[in-house]
């Protein structure tokens, strides 16, 4: 057996000397699992970016473990086959010459362990997600490249408009934009319409790279 629990060393309980400890089916005990394993494309989809690469690391030693418990419970069913098949009736020779015996079963197969992932490749399906969600830095403020941030500034537009048009553009300024990033909403404040014109565009220039 303890040939067999090699693969599973760094997942299960060990004695002082190194050995495993088992029970009286010969059989280990597993250590605890990873704590604290998040959903990462639910988290996400909530914009809740702050962490991403410990709950990615997380996440990969999840899925060891996770191949550690398949193996336990292959080693369960290999002694299963084993007792099963070491008590087999003995060969019955029948009038007729024949033979009969009950057939062995088969003995399963470990399950094949998958290969171990850093955290970069378990985010790099979700990469483009997470860049949009940093987004721009302004004034010290990373502003997500959200659909929400862009009506704020598309509404801010026109009331810059609807100022300039009653001769009040100068008036307009400082104003404050109401920012969401991935730390939640934050407060960029403009201070004139240069500055403006100039986040605003920029904002777009890098959004607009998302649909291309």
């Amino acid at each position: 057996m303890k040939n067999n629990l090699t693969p599973i060393l760094e997942f299960i309980d060990i004695d002082d000397e190194q050995n495993p400890i088992l029970d009286e089916q010969g059989l280990p005990t597993l250590l605890q699992g990873p704590v604290g394993v998040k959903d990462i494309p639910e988290l996400i989809a909530k914009g809740k970016i702050d962490n991403l690469t410990l709950f990615a690391e997380l996440q990969s030693k999840q899925e060891q473990y996770l191949w550690a418990r398949e193996y336990v419970d292959y080693l369960v069913e290999l002694n299963n086959v084993n007792e099963y098949n070491a008590s087999l009736p003995a060969p019955v020779a029948n009038e007729d010459g024949s033979v009969t015996e009950v057939e062995p079963k088969p003995l399963p197969k470990p399950p094949e362990r998958p290969a171990v992932r850093t955290a970069d490749d378990i985010l790099e399906p979700y990469k483009k997600q997470i860049d949009k969600l940093n987004g721009i830095e302004c004034k010290g403020v990373f502003v997500s490249l959200n659909e929400s941030n862009q009506n704020g500034l598309s509404a801010l537009k026109s009331a810059l408009e609807l100022a300039t048009e009653f001769g009040a553009a100068e008036a307009f300024f400082p104003v404050n934009f109401n920012a969401e990033t991935a730390q939640g909403v934050q407060v960029v404040k403009l201070e004139n319409e240069t500055e403006f014109k100039q986040f605003g565009f920029n904002f777009i220039l890098a959004r607009k790279a998302y649909f291309e």
